[in-house]
């Protein structure tokens, strides 16, 4: 009781450090975080850092020293909700550094109204429809953006369905012939007969016979079929006997450049395959699986939330604006759960962290830089973050370097 009365009177009017919780998934790298962060590896995979509120892993706000100490940023909402988001009933995004080693899972994320039917479905001790118990970790949509931090590499909604039959085609195994032909027939209606099928022949040596098709592919002078014969070789390393192994013939290969973003919205079939980057997504843990992955597969559910149409451009064009203080990069997806803005810091002049938003995360990626403003200050290096809560006004970084500022998408008044 007492602790709670030492943080309901600290004032929330500084910038706050923050201090992120590591995810040590098996996809991650060994060195990225760590190098990051100025620190030594520890030996063990570190796939994420995050610095957000969602109760799996929420980071901790040092409120100060001794017996002030911190408090997870969920309670510290909990407690003081109108001081750390102004409006608003939960911090409405959840910000991650992202590191991939290998390619993960073949997955999607539910719609808003989804995961609303399918969270209250087992609340109520029953099941979404298609979907196990648990398949739903809250009520919330998980619409999210990848900026890259170095080359990065993912598999993004489908390919037209000319294309990917003849990809398919191409690999000549008996057991695709006909989903070869409805592809050309029925476009992209028959991607969801397709995948059924593919997690059917799990057990079989399709895989396999794939992996050495793809493989001969390797050569070949068409390059959409190089590079993807090459991920499916990369794939199988880790999922040898699993069909969906032939997933970059069916997806959109996406590569992109340091500096570049990715935006993945509800039910868009997707798949990190490797590389590091900042990830900016709605506050939620909802993932359906499909399979290339040693986690728990939700194939129904996931079948069931599916967009099956071909997918657009998905990379992020972003508005770039030249300024005293330096430059600033911003991504604005079609959510208002969150944007991102990078920020390159001359050290000119400092620059404003706008807080017409309310509610921000300010992570250093390069150089050091100092987040302050009248009340207080926070020095950061890179791999540190701050909270500036709504009550935190009239904020400015300065020094030399790069910061990515995570803040609601909402219009301005």
């Amino acid at each position: 009781m007492e602790r709670k009365a030492r943080h309901a009177v600290t004032p929330l009017d500084r910038p706050l450090r923050l201090v992120p919780r590591v995810r040590n998934y098996d996809w991650g790298t060994l060195d990225f975080i760590p190098s990051l962060c100025g620190r030594e590896p520890t030996g063990s995979p570190e796939a994420e850092l995050w610095f957000g509120g969602h109760p799996d892993a929420p980071a901790d706000v040092v409120l100060g020293s001794g017996e002030a100490g911190s408090i997870p940023l969920d309670r510290l909402i909990a407690e003081r909700r109108v001081d750390v988001l102004g409006r608003g009933a939960d911090l409405p995004f959840l910000t991650k550094i992202l590191s991939a080693g290998r390619p993960l899972s073949i997955q999607a994320h539910p719609s808003r109204e989804q995961a609303a039917r399918g969270f209250a479905a087992q609340s109520t001790g029953g099941t979404q429809p298609g979907g196990a118990p648990g398949s739903y970790r809250d009520p919330n949509h998980k619409p999210e953006l990848l900026y890259a931090l170095t080359p990065f590499s993912a598999l993004s909604g489908f390919r037209p369905p000319v294309e990917a039959a003849r990809l398919l085609g191409a690999l000549g195994l008996e057991e695709l012939e006909p989903h070869v032909r409805r592809l050309g027939s029925e476009g992209a209606a028959a991607y969801r007969p397709l995948l059924e099928a593919l997690r059917g022949l799990g057990g079989t040596n399709m895989a396999a016979r794939a992996v050495d098709a793809a493989r001969r592919a390797t050569e070949d002078t068409d390059p959409e079929r190089r590079d993807a014969a090459r991920w499916i070789e990369r794939i199988a390393v880790f999922h040898p006997e699993d069909p969906l192994v032939i997933t970059p013939l069916i997806l959109r290969l996406v590569h992109l450049d340091q500096g570049q973003a990715l935006f993945t919205g509800p039910g868009v079939p997707h798949s990190y395959l490797e590389g590091s980057g900042v990830e900016v997504m709605a506050n939620s843990d909802n993932v359906l699986r499909l399979g290339l992955t040693s986690k728990r597969v939700d194939a129904r559910a996931l079948l069931d939330i599916l967009v099956y149409e071909a997918a657009g451009d998905a990379s992020l064009a972003p508005e770039v604006e030249e300024l005293p203080w330096g430059r600033r990069t911003s991504f604005t997806p079609p959510v208002e759960d969150f944007r991102l803005d990078v920020l390159s810091l001359t050290g000119r002049s400092p620059a404003p962290l706008t807080d017409d938003n309310g509610v921000r995360v300010v992570l250093v990626l390069e150089g050091e830089v100092e987040v302050l403003n009248a009340a207080g200050s926070e020095r950061l290096l890179p791999g540190q973050a701050a909270l500036l809560s709504a009550a935190a006004t009239a904020v400015t970084a300065t020094g030399h370097g790069t910061v990515a500022v995570t803040m609601p998408n909402r219009q301005k008044n």
